[in-house]
């Protein structure tokens, strides 16, 4: 395996992606619109980052699929959060789903980039 400079940077901005998302949810979650926009803001960076179009769907469908498994959670009574906005989950949480989507998809197409190099 041998790391490029290309793929250096990669890893580098999906660690920062992780980071930033995390000390958003982490720092702003009792305000909920400010995370909201943060979060989006956030998504927007990396997406303009990578210009692929089919990332804006994966985004898309984890902003709706993560939240969808989270709803049944609380109405089942796994958990609850603090502040729900819309059948028991917060006003940020597909934002989130989207933006976890999209970093596990391109780390994951990162990792397989070394690992197909001699």
């Amino acid at each position: 395996m041998r790391l490029t400079a290309a793929t250096a940077r990669e890893l580098a901005f999906e660690a920062g992606l992780f980071a930033a998302g995390a000390a958003e949810l982490a720092l702003c979650h009792r305000h909920a619109l400010a995370l909201t926009a943060l979060l989006l803001v956030t998504a927007l960076c990396s997406l303009a980052f990578w210009r692929q179009s089919h990332l804006v769907w994966i985004y898309v469908l984890g902003g709706i699929i993560g939240p969808c498994g989270e709803i049944f959670g609380v109405l089942g009574g796994a958990w609850q959060y603090a502040e729900p906005a819309f059948l028991g989950i917060p006003l940020w949480l597909p934002f989130a789903w989207g933006l976890a989507a999209v970093l596990v998809k391109t780390t994951a197409d990162t990792i397989q980039k070394l690992a197909a190099r001699p």
